[in-house]
Order: structure tokens, then C-alpha cells, then sequence
């Protein structure tokens, strides 16, 4: 009998357990969402290292617009900062920062990780891509609270000037 009742206790246990487990997963919204920004250097400063040629660091603080390119209208139109820290050597190595939309008194706070590319055209002019994963960090206002990770990729299309697009989840 004894042995019974500790089943039953057992098994009611579990069964709460996964339903609150699910009553969770339940609440949280997961939002598939996507975006291109258009930004533009407003302070970069770069250090020569001066151990082989081309190699550098650099520390940059872009700003521009956002738009959405997904289902979902995530931050159309918001104002994209982007601070970051890259060593390359001849253009190539690794980048990190942060990626910040506002908009209405709200914002997303986004990790970045990756790799930027230099390679020349066939006409000598460098060719610079990055790509790399996010992560959120923190949000305010309506995303307070939030959490999601994503990819991004872009490319300059002038000295100072450079696209990039994003996709991945927002989860709140």
C-alpha cells in the first residue's frame, strides 16, 4: 500500500512538473523576424599594430535606419546603432559589439560575433563582406525581458558605409 501511494505521489509529481513546464513554454511567444540597416560611420578610429603589414585594430560606432524584412513588422523604421571592435590584418579577421534598436521607447540589445572578408576585384578595389551570429543581451519597453539569437551578413558599399541584414527569433 505504502508503496503504491509513493507511485502515485511519484507519477503526480512528474505530471505537474511537465505541465508547468509547458504552461512556460506556453506563455513565452516566439516571433520569427528579419531586417536590413543602412548605416554609416560616425566615429571609427584605427590603430596600426606594426607587427605585419596591414594588420589593425579598430574601434567604429555606426549609425542608420532599420527596416523590416520579415512577416512580423519588427522595428521598421527604428534608429540602428552599431559599436563594435574588429583586428584585421589586410582587411580580414574577427569582429564583436552590439547591435541597438530603438524605436517608440523601446529597444533590443544584440551581442555580435563574427568574421569580416577582403577580397580584390578583378579591378583592384577591396570587396568587403562580415557575417557572423547575434545574441540579445537585454530589451526595454515592450521587449523587456527578451531573449533570441539570429545570423546576420552585410557588406560596405563605400568607405564608410556598409549594409547588413539579420534574421533569427525574438522570444518574449
Amino acid at each position: 500500500m505504502k508503496t503504491r501511494l509513493v507511485k502515485t505521489l511519484v507519477v503526480l509529481i512528474a505530471v505537474l512538473a511537465v505541465g508547468a513546464l509547458v504552461a512556460t513554454d506556453a506563455a513565452a511567444q516566439v516571433n520569427a523576424m528579419s531586417g536590413k540597416s543602412k548605416m554609416t560611420y560616425t566615429k571609427r578610429e584605427v590603430v596600426p599594430v606594426g607587427d605585419v603589414e596591414g594588420h589593425i585594430f579598430m574601434l567604429g560606432d555606426a549609425s542608420g535606419l532599420n527596416t523590416n524584412t520579415g512577416k512580423w513588422a519588427f522595428m521598421d523604421g527604428a534608429k540602428a546603432r552599431s559599436v563594435g571592435f574588429q583586428e584585421l590584418t589586410k582587411g580580414n579577421g574577427p569582429q564583436t559589439g552590439y547591435f541597438i534598436l530603438s524605436k517608440d521607447g523601446s529597444e533590443t540589445v544584440a551581442k555580435i560575433t563574427g568574421t569580416i572578408k577582403t577580397v580584390l576585384s578583378p579591378e583592384g578595389k577591396p570587396l568587403t563582406t562580415m557575417s557572423g551570429e547575434w545574441k540579445y543581451v537585454k530589451g526595454t519597453g515592450i521587449y523587456e525581458g527578451c531573449t533570441g539569437q539570429g545570423t546576420y551578413q552585410g557588406g560596405f558599399t563605400a568607405e564608410n558605409e556598409y549594409f547588413v541584414e539579420f534574421k533569427g527569433i525574438l522570444v518574449q
